[in-house]
């Protein structure tokens, strides 16, 4: 009885994990990021000058990472979060999904939505019933010019 009261108790808590699905973010007319609790705010994105404020963080984003924002010639920008998962698992996140109206492929940027860090760029695609998500790789002085242009506003 004890071992099939563990099983099930797994299986709740490995069901709760791949159900978790982020909170979607809407941003106004002024570029306030809508969504996130009062803890992440002020929150801004200027899509036109790629500045993303996140309380008293900011970041602009370099020309390395502006590619991914102009690749599309109708682009389609969604914005979802995690803030409420173990911090032991992943960082609370800010997820961009950028694609294109037109085509079914598009870019992921996730951000660390304490420090702005870059936690990674993905590309997904689909083929079939399958998405495949693999990470781009960077260079070094793309990185390097992404983490210190992350600012601490007074």
């Amino acid at each position: 009885m004890k071992t099939i009261l563990i099983l099930i108790s797994f299986l709740f808590l490995t069901n709760s994990n791949v159900m978790h699905q982020d909170t979607p973010l809407q941003i106004d007319k002024n570029g306030n990021i809508i969504g996130l609790p009062k803890e992440f705010s002020p929150a801004k994105f200027d899509l036109s000058k790629k500045i993303l404020r996140i309380n008293d963080k900011e970041i602009v984003f370099p020309k390395c990472l502006n590619y991914y924002f102009e690749e599309h010639r109708n682009p389609k920008l969604n914005l979802s979060a995690s803030w409420y998962h173990s911090k032991d698992i992943m960082p609370y996140y800010l997820n961009f999904s950028i694609s294109d109206k037109s085509v079914n492929y598009g870019y992921t940027i996730l951000v660390d939505l304490e420090t702005l860090e870059l936690i990674y760029v993905e590309k997904p695609r689909t083929e079939g019933n399958t998405t495949y998500n693999p990470e781009i790789e960077l260079e070094k002085k793309c990185l390097t010019e992404y983490k210190n242009g992350i600012k601490t506003i007074n």
